[in-house]
């Protein structure tokens, strides 16, 4: 038998191996499906904010509320404070609201991660808008 003639028979021997492992297993899945019962309809909020963290070097925050610049400060410690503040203004109100984290393209994307993780620990709805530069 040449070279060829071997690695066939090995490739017979390992497929024949491997048919005769699968008649034996067991493929029987043995798993619940639990079928959806009734649901009443998700209540939409009454509306949905959406406060702007723009992100500059230096680091710089601007907190916008639409075209309104709301509150700017360099200190992140006091960022976090200011935006759990407006959260809790907005829930007052029976609205939504959201951050839109914004960073300039110069800005370490340190600064952005910060931000993030505000959010994250103190469960604030958040969205990134990334524009790359020269678009």
């Amino acid at each position: 038998m040449g070279k060829g003639g071997v690695i066939i028979r090995l490739i017979d021997i390992a497929l024949t191996v491997l048919f005769g492992f699968i008649c034996i297993a067991d493929i029987e899945q043995k798993t619940q499906i639990k079928l959806p019962a009734k649901t009443t309809a998700v209540s939409t909020p009454q509306q949905l904010k959406t406060i702007s963290v723009i992100i500059f070097e230096g680091p710089m925050f601007h907190l916008m509320d639409g075209a309104t610049l709301v509150f700017s400060n360099d200190d992140i410690n006091v960022v976090e404070q200011e935006m759990i503040t407006m959260q809790q203004n907005y829930q007052a109100r029976k609205e939504d609201v959201v951050f839109l984290i914004q960073p300039d393209p110069n800005s370490p994307i340190q600064l952005m991660v910060n931000v993030l993780d505000i959010c994250e620990r103190n469960q604030l709805s958040k969205s990134i808008n990334y524009v790359e530069p020269g678009v």
